[in-house]
């Protein structure tokens, strides 16, 4: 299959453009953990920048593929990357010119797919993250391949998803979706679910190293289960169910 875009994947979350910034909404949950995903991305980019002021992006061209309404995208700026977000959703995108316009960051945005994107740009980036995108895509080989050409020698590659268990299908499924309505029902299949051993196979193909792993573990207590949210996520050596995976391109 020569695409990684799964079009059901692109409506689902066009229909919930509009809850991208509603704190108490959907997404809820995924604002929570961005605290954990800036900081497992902050500390492989040591690796390719020095930084240590409070811009520690300073000086990088930062991809966040699949970047829904700039939730991440907008982090990574505000700590001085030169941010761009692309996204399949122009509903996703649209709101999220919006919101950077009216944070006053210069964040560059486009309806596109990696594949699309390719074709029409030449720049290479240092820093590119597909935080909790592919275990949405189709052709997850031919993704891994197109972020590969978009990267320069010694490019740092993040990735966020979920691994491939029994307890990340109870917990990332069930639990999240169903039990605990922390997620839109229907966010995830399970099928798609992929391992880290698997991602540092198939990344190695196309050039990508990936040496750094983390898991991201939510703190949940009775208060939350009853509310039905989580207030954070932090880092952990546990991986079972959410994970970050992180190299550098060799070749």
């Amino acid at each position: 299959m020569n695409t990684t875009i799964d079009k059901k994947e692109i409506d689902f979350f066009s229909n919930l453009s509009q809850e991208w910034w509603n704190l108490d909404g959907p997404f809820a949950s995924l604002h929570k953990f961005t605290d954990a995903r800036v900081q497992f991305i902050l500390r492989n980019v040591r690796r390719i920048n020095n930084k240590t002021d409070s811009s520690p992006l300073s000086g990088l061209t930062c991809l966040d593929i699949g970047c829904g309404g700039g939730i991440l995208a907008e982090r990574l700026s505000r700590l001085g990357g030169k941010v761009t977000g692309i996204d399949l959703s122009q509903k996703a995108i649209n709101v999220a010119k919006y919101h950077s316009f009216k944070s006053g960051l210069k964040i560059k945005y486009e309806c596109s797919s990696v594949s699309n994107y390719l074709t029409k740009k030449t720049n290479k980036f240092d820093l590119i993250i597909a935080s909790e995108v592919i275990e949405h895509v189709i052709n997850r080989r031919l993704f891994l391949s197109e972020m590969s050409k978009l990267g320069n020698l010694g490019t740092l590659v993040v990735i966020t998803t979920i691994n491939k268990t029994f307890a990340s299908k109870f917990f990332a499924k069930f639990v999240a979706e169903y039990l605990l309505n922390l997620i839109p029902k229907g966010t995830h299949d399970t099928e798609k679910f992929v391992s880290p051993d698997k991602l540092i196979k198939e990344g190695g193909q196309y050039g990508i190293i990936f040496d750094d792993l983390a898991g991201f573990v939510p703190e949940i207590n009775l208060k939350n289960i009853r509310d039905k949210q989580i207030d954070k996520f932090s880092l952990s050596t546990n991986s079972l169910i959410n994970y970050g995976i992180a190299g550098l391109k060799t070749n």
